[in-house]
C-alpha cells in the first residue's frame, strides 16, 4: 500500500444542484435531503464549491489512496477568469464528473460543448464520468437517451441515488482509478 497520499482536483460540472448534492452526499452518507442543502447554498452569491474525498484504488496489485478535491463549476467561477485564463483554470483538474439533468432539452449539446472546451484548454481528454440522479423519476425513454448521450461522449454513466448515496462512491472511484492508471501506468510506457 502506498503511504504517500496523492491529491487530484476533480471538476464537478453540468447541473449545479445535482453537482452540489453529489459532493455533499459523497462526504455525508447520513445527509437525508442533499438537494435542499444544495438549493439553499446555491442561493448565495458564493456557495460552498469545494469538498475533499478520499478514495482507495487498486490496479495490477498497486493500492493507493487518492485525495480528490471536488470543485463545483458554476457561474461564480467566471470571476476567477479575471485572474486566470480559461486554459489555466481547466488545467488544474485531473478528472471530470458531468452532472446530467435529463429534463434539459439541450443536454447533449451542453455536455458535448463542455467536454470539448475542457479538452481544448487541457490539451487532452480528462478521465470523465456522467452521473444522473435516480431519486427523481425518469420519464419513459430518458434512461435510454441518457445512455446514448454517454455512449456518444464515450464516458461511463452512473445512475446515482441521492437519497441513499447509491453509486456515488462507485462513480468517484471510476474516475479516480482512471486518473491513477493514467498517472502511473500510461506515463511509464
Amino acid at each position: 500500500m502506498s503511504s504517500r497520499q496523492e491529491v487530484y482536483r476533480i471538476l464537478i460540472a453540468g447541473d449545479e444542484e445535482l453537482g452540489f448534492s453529489f459532493c455533499a452526499k459523497s462526504l455525508d452518507r447520513d445527509l437525508i435531503d442533499p438537494r435542499t442543502v444544495a438549493r439553499e447554498s446555491l442561493e448565495s452569491e458564493w456557495p460552498k464549491d469545494e469538498w475533499t474525498k478520499h478514495i482507495t484504488v487498486s490496479h495490477y496489485g498497486l493500492i493507493a489512496t487518492l485525495e480528490l478535491d471536488l470543485e463545483l463549476h458554476g457561474p461564480w467561477v467566471w470571476e476567477l477568469y479575471e485572474t486566470l485564463e480559461p486554459r489555466d483554470y481547466f488545467r488544474r483538474f485531473a478528472g471530470l464528473v458531468l452532472c446530467a439533468n435529463p429534463m434539459r432539452e439541450t443536454l447533449p449539446s451542453e455536455l458535448s460543448n463542455l467536454m470539448e472546451m475542457i479538452n481544448l484548454h487541457v490539451g487532452q481528454p480528462l478521465p470523465t464520468a456522467m452521473v444522473v440522479d435516480r431519486s427523481k423519476k425518469l420519464l419513459k425513454g430518458q434512461t435510454e437517451a441518457l445512455r446514448n448521450i454517454a455512449e456518444t461522449l464515450n464516458v461511463p454513466i452512473f445512475f446515482i441515488h441521492l437519497k441513499t448515496g447509491e453509486n456515488i462512491d462507485k462513480a468517484l472511484k471510476n474516475v479516480a482509478t482512471r486518473i491513477f492508471v493514467k498517472e502511473h501506468f500510461v506515463q511509464s510506457e
